[in-house]
């Protein structure tokens, strides 16, 4: 009997124990529900404006800024865009411009090519036209002596008795320069067949003096080197017309030694 009632006391016991426990872990876990409520509010109403402004706010401030450094570059991105476009506008109008020149500038240049041409022509031409004027005037000079050389043929003949045969030999040589002069001013005109046949005329009209001289006669050697300088001239006329000029000129003057009184 003792034993029961002791058993049945110490089942009380530990049932005490037991709800006492029981009591004790829900007060403990109140307690700590508790604590971790005000533990977690006080964070999150410390926690939470602190967490803003040190992270989301930043956050949001850098996305914003993100935002409009896009649009910035997105604008940025349009003018470069745009500009790129206006350049490229502006290359082609150039280059059309450029174009529109070199053809400007090509025909300019052909245009200068052919004033160069001309005024090397014209050069050309005006250097001729100095060459047969001092040729000219030469020419001149020398009609005006052969002129002489009639007058004082004339007076000659009115003062004096002249010799027939040497009256006639000054009349051939007279009438020789004339045809002479002739032929320099036929190659001044580059009339070539003119002035050869010019030349030939005055060779043999002086030719006939050789002709008709006597084995008691002197040969002139003057006479003979004028119509050798003749004989050079018509070789000379059609190729090297001013050769030809020269030695018509020689045998020019030789024939004005000749005609001297």
């Amino acid at each position: 009997m003792e034993n029961k009632t002791e058993a049945a006391e110490q089942e009380s016991e530990e049932q005490k124990v037991s709800a006492f426990t029981r009591v004790m872990r829900f007060i403990l876990r109140f307690l700590f529900v508790v604590v971790f409520g005000i533990v977690l509010g006080t964070a999150l109403y410390v926690g939470v404006p602190a967490l803003y402004r040190s992270t989301i706010e930043p956050m949001r401030a850098n996305t914003q800024r993100i935002q409009e450094l896009q649009e910035t570059l997105s604008t940025g991105l349009s003018t470069n865009e745009r500009q790129v476009e206006q350049v490229g506008e502006r290359l082609v109008e150039v280059e059309g411009r450029l174009a529109e020149q070199g053809e400007t500038t090509a025909a300019l240049q052909a245009e200068l090519d052919g004033f160069g041409e001309v005024l090397e022509e014209q050069a050309s031409t005006i250097s001729k036209f100095k060459l047969m004027s001092v040729q000219l005037e030469a020419i001149a000079d020398d009609l005006d002596e052969t002129m002489d050389r009639v007058e004082l043929l004339e007076v000659a003949l009115s003062e004096v008795e002249f010799p027939a045969d040497q009256f006639g030999r000054q009349v051939r040589m007279i009438t020789a320069m004339t045809m002479i002069t002739k032929a320099r001013l036929w190659l001044i005109q580059d009339n070539l067949g003119q002035a050869a046949e010019e030349i030939s005329a005055a060779r043999e009209l002086l030719a006939e003096f050789l002709v008709n001289l006597t084995s008691n006669d002197v040969v002139d050697d003057v006479l003979v080197e004028i119509i050798e300088r003749l004989d050079l001239a018509l070789e000379d006329v059609r190729t090297t017309p001013i050769v030809a000029a020269d030695e018509l000129e020689i045998a020019w003057k030789l024939l004005v030694e000749e005609t001297s009184p």
